[in-house]
């Protein structure tokens, strides 16, 4: 396959799953009459809440706007030399900046097209496929996939997602730029925090005073407040022993070591903790001159630290807000699932990859096309510059 296959599916894949973002009332596709009314209603409003519940347009959106907003402009401030923090770049690199640059642009244009694309077939793509999932499901299993979709599991992991996509796109061209100069001002450092831990220190060199240690601290202290670290860890850890240990697959013995594991990180962490925090301000000012704290104080305040941190903060508590109880419901529907698929035969199976492969394809190929001719070529020419196309089988 090649590679502009693989870009061209995944955006349109993506595309797919957003399709709940459009308003447009088409005229949905006639019905075969093997599809049982009443069936394909439950799976529509299956679906419709599946999109709802999901998020997926406004991820679609947001990577939509990261691109145009934030990546595209980063990328063009490199080219300029216009971006702080980067360094000059060589006549090969600056090259091929350009060229992604000009990638980046065509795929923003395939994603403003596939979005109105999306928007007027939102209702024909939602009617066909749940026709499909209406004929190739039972009563019996729709109803197991409306208990799946109601499992407190599945809200949690589709929230979690969401949270973490965040990490991509909740982010400014401003706060890049922040990261940047930062990046590059910690660079310029040169530091050898070895020379100045306890009994390392270069004797030779005065002592930070008291004025400038109880600045450090103060630094220490925002930054375990604004990193939400201690939060952070105590999430995981929470998770790692009344949820992991507790859930997964695992002997007796087993078990029990693992919930041992945990224990031991959560001391090791704690004491770490206490002797990092007892000896970091110290070293911090002992590291830096003055002017140098008051300017990482100043990065550490700034909207982008903090937005970062937040998201973060967020993404954890999200992906460790399963209960025991979540995964042990979720792990016995999955079962159940499983079992019941074993009672068709091999040829159903079979039929039913058949038709979905198909029906994926038709829309695939519906939204390809409504793609410009003059984005697809401006997208395989660039692939090519780029030299990410494989070669032809």
């Amino acid at each position: 396959m090649r590679f502009k296959n693989v870009i061209s599916s995944f955006l349109i894949a993506l595309a797919v799953s957003a399709a709940g973002a459009g308003l447009a009332q088409d005229k949905p596709p006639q019905e075969q009459a093997t599809v049982n009314p009443e069936a394909k209603r439950i799976a529509q409003n299956l679906i419709e809440e599946a999109l709802s519940l999901s998020h997926v347009s406004e991820i679609f959106d947001s990577l939509r706007r990261t691109l145009s907003d934030v990546y595209i402009p980063v990328l063009r401030g490199l080219v300029q030399g216009d971006y702080p923090g980067a360094p000059e770049a060589d006549v090969a690199t600056a090259s091929a900046l350009a060229k992604m640059l000009t990638f980046m642009d065509y795929l923003r244009k395939a994603g403003d097209e596939l979005d109105v694309a999306l928007s007027d077939s939102r209702n024909a793509m939602i009617s066909d496929f749940a026709a499909q999932l209406a004929k190739a499901a039972n009563a019996s299993e729709l109803a197991d996939a409306r208990r799946i979709f109601d499992l407190p599991a599945t809200r949690k992991t589709l929230d979690a997602a969401y949270a973490m996509s965040k990490l991509v796109t909740g982010f400014s061209y401003e706060d890049s730029r922040t990261f940047s100069e930062f990046s590059a001002w910690a660079r310029s450092l040169s530091l050898d925090i070895s020379q100045v831990v306890p009994g390392n220190q270069d004797r030779t060199k005065p002592a930070p005073s008291g004025r400038k240690v109880l600045k450090a601290q103060a630094f220490m202290n925002d930054l375990m407040r604004i990193s939400h670290l201690d939060e952070m860890v105590a999430d995981a850890e929470g998770f790692a022993r009344d949820v992991y240990a507790e859930t997964v697959p695992a002997s007796p013995e087993e078990r029990e070591k693992l919930r041992r594991d945990i224990d031991q990180y959560e001391f090791m962490y704690n004491m770490q903790k206490a002797v990092a925090i007892g000896i970091a301000p110290s070293v911090v000012a002992a590291s830096l001159t003055d002017e140098q704290l008051e300017t990482l104080t100043r990065y550490l305040h700034s909207p982008a630290f903090g937005k970062a941190f937040d998201l973060l903060r967020d993404a954890v508590k999200s992906a460790t807000a399963y209960t025991k109880e979540d995964i042990l419901d979720a792990q016995k529907a999955i079962k159940h699932l499983d079992e019941k698929s074993k009672l068709r035969s091999p040829e159903e199976r079979e039929k039913a990859k058949a038709e979905w492969s198909a029906l994926i394809d038709k829309w695939t190929e519906t939204l390809r096309d409504r793609i410009s001719p003059e984005t697809r070529r401006g997208l395989e020419q660039s692939l090519d510059d780029l030299q990410l196309r494989d070669a032809p089988m």
